[in-house]
C-alpha cells in the first residue's frame, strides 16, 4: 500500500498500480520481452484476460523507467512480484532436476 514516486532512469522497487503518470515509459524486455519502452496509462483495463505487456496501467519490480515519471500504490513485493513467480518457477524446475543426494 506504499505509494512510490519513479522518475527516468529509476528502477521499479515493486509490482504496483499506477495512480498519476506524466509521460511514463517502462523498460520492461527482462520480464515481457518487448524491446521497446512501454507507454504507461490510468485508469481500468477493461478485457478479461489481459497478458502482462498488456496491463498498461501496472509498473512491475525487476524493470526500469525509460521516460517521464509517475505515482505508483504497492500491490505486491518481494516472492509474490511477476518477476518472483517467475523466480519461483524456475527455482522449482531446477529442484526438480537436482540427483538425489545418498
Amino acid at each position: 500500500g506504499d505509494l512510490i514516486l519513479v522518475e527516468a532512469g529509476d528502477r521499479i522497487p515493486a509490482d504496483g498500480r499506477l495512480v498519476k503518470v506524466v509521460q511514463l515509459t517502462t523498460q520492461e524486455a527482462a520480464l515481457t520481452g518487448e524491446s521497446t519502452p512501454i507507454s504507461k496509462i490510468l485508469g481500468p483495463i477493461l478485457e478479461q484476460e489481459v497478458t502482462l505487456a498488456d496491463r498498461k496501467n501496472m509498473v512491475f519490480m525487476g524493470t526500469s523507467v525509460a521516460g517521464g515519471k509517475g505515482h505508483f500504490i504497492v500491490t505486491e513485493t518481494g516472492i509474490q512480484t511477476e518477476f518472483g513467480k517467475i523466480a519461483s518457477l524456475l527455482q522449482e524446475r531446477k529442484e526438480e532436476k537436482t540427483p538425489l543426494q545418498v
